[in-house]
């Protein structure tokens, strides 16, 4: 992502479905995942991503949803 400001952030993008199916394998161990930069998002369409992060952004939560490339 690039912010307003010229910095470049990134996170993990995934869907309800992609999640479950990383989940379901059944080798998994742990039996659960913890992502700091996790953004679970309804689908992989262009709109419902940029809807996701614009409300993010709009409530100061896109920040904290991502990383900086130099961190």
């Amino acid at each position: 992502m690039y912010f307003s400001d010229g910095s470049k952030r990134w996170s993990i993008s995934y869907t309800p479905e992609r999640l479950l199916n990383n989940l379901s394998r059944p080798n998994i161990d742990p039996p659960g995942l913890h992502m700091q930069q996790l953004i679970v998002v309804r689908s992989y369409e262009v709109s419902d991503i940029d809807r996701v992060l614009r409300v993010f952004d709009e409530e100061d939560e896109l920040i904290k949803a991502s990383r900086s490339y130099s961190e």
